[in-house]
């Protein structure tokens, strides 16, 4: 079972809605807090979101998210990524995603940061992060331990999570959530995502229990 992608783009709500939904959501999120303790998400999560990347890490992951659904977003990516090259010219990112469709994401994430300044070898792509857990699992066959990724505020948490339960040493490099485009979606993002990470969450305790019992 895979969660459904949501064209977050093409939906348009009032005002009202929009209130609505940013409480019940936050309603979900105050009532979904004490599992997450349990399961040491904060724990493991926000101690490795960093506004400064530490200077051991030489790799950043940039996290695709479906040019067709939300170009907006996945720029916005790619917007920090190039910030980050400033911030550390020698860093080399791996750009996740999938190559199946109209819209190839690692491709298109390459043409854009090479058409802005990044050299050829300093970007890898990863064509076989059909999802967040199978992104950082790649990164490990890519033989990275650790590596800060470049994603959403919404979906930072997960992916540092998800990588860390993979084995992979991760710190959150988050993207503003800037631009009229995408505000109105907030709260839509934020919702997917907590479902999202304990869906993944389950996966990897099942994939765990699998593989101790193959052995």
């Amino acid at each position: 079972m895979k969660l459904p992608a949501f064209d977050f783009d093409e939906l348009h709500c009032g005002r009202l809605t929009d209130w609505l939904m940013c409480a019940v959501t936050f309603g979900i999120y105050l009532l979904c807090l004490p599992l997450d303790v349990l399961l040491g998400i904060p724990f493991r999560c926000f101690p490795r979101l960093v506004k400064i990347v530490p200077p051991e890490i030489e790799w950043a992951i940039v996290m695709g998210c479906g040019y067709e659904i939300s170009p907006n977003a996945l720029n916005a990516r790619l917007e920090t990524a190039l910030r980050l090259h400033k911030l550390c010219p020698n860093i080399k990112f791996l750009l996740s995603g999938t190559e199946a469709g109209d819209y190839p994401e690692p491709s298109y994430m390459e043409n854009y940061l090479r058409q802005r300044g990044i050299p050829a070898e300093k970007i890898f792509l990863d064509g076989k992060g059909f999802n967040t857990a199978e992104t950082f699992k790649n990164a490990l066959r890519f033989g990275i331990a650790r590596a800060v990724v470049v994603t959403n505020d919404f979906h930072l948490l997960r992916c540092v999570d998800t990588a860390r339960l993979y084995g992979l040493e991760a710190y959150g490099f988050v993207v503003p959530f800037e631009g009229s485009a995408l505000r109105p979606y907030r709260w839509r993002y934020w919702l997917r995502e907590k479902l999202a990470h304990y869906w993944g969450y389950g996966r990897f305790l099942f994939e765990r229990w699998k593989n101790a019992h193959e052995s």
